[in-house]
């Protein structure tokens, strides 16, 4: 690696989950061997949205027949920042400073918009993503690069929903025939709790199948299904996929059987993906009856509704938790010890706090008043508010589902540094700890 050992972001207590407004802070740690002259150190705070997908497209035929590869795609930014956190700013003139050799590490924060934000999402064709940027810029030489993403939830409030509580029902009839002769019918009848969920909740399932027909129902199932829609400049593409199912009994010919089924929903993004024009996501129930021989199966549909925070009458009691502060503590304020009580950090003379509405600090040009060897000590992280709502019990958070995605882009070289692999983390309520009505 030569006068460069390490080149990495890391976030303060290891916190990579956030919400609109909340403040990103950590750290960027760079070790040299021997001292590096460069134009500066920087960092690029990068929130956007890309649909990409390509298809294969015959013409003419016979001799002429050609066939070409169409790109389709479509983009849109929620925020780009950049800040200087040594050296000069990006166009600046003046002599190129050498950073000596050692551990440097340069503290960063910066507030997210206060609205506006879609989740983070990685899809098939498409992502909602968030991530910082670091580079070391190296006058004629390669520069040196390094990236991390982290996660933006948008906190969609089940509450808000008019028909969340309301329990779906459905009904499905089939007559088989056989030959010349036909059977009598096979009635399905499910009924869900309700219409909205959290993930780390349980769909609920009841109701009964009526076999009057010739053949067995050999069980019902019912599948968790999400559907994303991907929003080109001049064309749409979706995707299905099955994120969880369950199953139970069905009943032999001439036969009844209760159907009871429940179905936990993992940890994925909210419907809709609100904020985000070029990609929806839709979630459904799909439950089927299942015939024994080379008969359909009969199936139903139920839109559901999924948010990160869960209908308030789903507790038998309001936990007992700290509410979260209105706004984070500024930089350099001990969240223990509010402003005006004495235990402001730094000390006087130290490093200054940011400016009152800038969004990302330090300023450009780097940090004044630096210790030896560039390293600065990092001040308390602002308070986080707690995901969720007052009265809830904050949840914890999961990968997602689907697992995770690569997010190197075309901005990024094979020297890239970071990890390359990324999931997203969601909401999940453990009822195991908060147990629902």
């Amino acid at each position: 690696m030569g006068k460069l050992q390490e080149f990495s972001i890391v976030f303060n207590n290891n916190v990579d989950v956030f919400q609109n407004g909340q403040w990103v802070c950590g750290q960027v740690v760079v070790n040299l061997n021997e001292g590096m002259k460069m134009r500066g150190v920087r960092l690029k705070f990068h929130g956007h949205a890309y649909v990409h997908w390509t298809e294969r497209h015959s013409t003419g035929s016979g001799k002429n027949r050609r066939t070409t590869t169409r790109h389709y795609s479509a983009s849109e930014t929620y925020f780009q920042h950049k800040v200087t956190l040594f050296g000069k700013a990006e166009g600046q003139s003046g002599d190129n400073p050498t950073l000596p050799a050692g551990r440097h590490v340069f503290p960063f924060q910066y507030q997210l918009p206060q609205q506006g934000l879609p989740c983070s999402f990685e899809g098939a064709h498409g992502y909602v993503r968030y991530y910082i940027k670091g580079t070391i810029d190296k006058p004629w030489k390669f520069d040196h690069t390094v990236k991390r993403a982290f996660t933006v939830l948008d906190m969609y409030d089940l509450n808000e929903e008019p028909t969340a509580l309301t329990p779906m029902a459905g009904q499905k009839s089939k007559m088989l025939c056989c030959l010349c002769c036909a059977s009598g019918p096979i009635e399905l009848q499910v009924q869900t709790d309700r219409t909205a969920y959290c993930p780390g909740e349980t769909v609920q399932m009841r109701g009964t199948v009526e076999n009057n027909a010739n053949e067995e129902v050999t069980h019902v199932s019912a599948k968790l299904i999400q559907v994303v829609s991907f929003h080109a400049t001049s064309k749409s593409r979706s995707s299905s996929s099955t994120l969880s199912k369950t199953e139970c009994r069905g009943c032999a010919e001439g036969q009844s059987s209760q159907v009871e089924m429940s179905l936990t929903v993992p940890a994925i993004p909210p419907s809709s993906l609100r904020y985000c024009s070029i990609i929806d996501i839709d979630y459904a129930l799909e439950i089927s009856g299942h015939i024994s021989g080379a008969h359909t199966s009969m199936d139903m549909k139920f839109p559901i509704k999924i948010g990160f925070v869960p209908l308030r009458s789903y507790y038998p009691s309001p936990p007992s938790f700290p509410a979260p502060p209105a706004a984070p503590y500024p930089l350099g304020t001990d969240a223990a010890y509010p402003p005006g009580a004495g235990a402001t950090y730094p000390p006087a003379g130290g490093m200054p706090y940011p400016p009152a509405g800038d969004a990302a600090y330090p300023p450009a040009g780097g940090y004044p008043s630096a210790p030896p060897m560039g390293v600065m000590p990092s001040a308390p992280p602002p308070v986080m508010p707690v995901a969720g709502a007052p009265g809830l019990p904050p949840p914890s958070y999961a990968e997602c589902q689907t697992g995770k995605a690569n997010i190197k882009d075309s901005e990024d070289s094979e020297y890239t540094m970071g990890n390359m692999d990324f999931a997203p983390k969601y909401t999940y309520y453990d009822w195991s700890k908060h147990p629902a009505v």
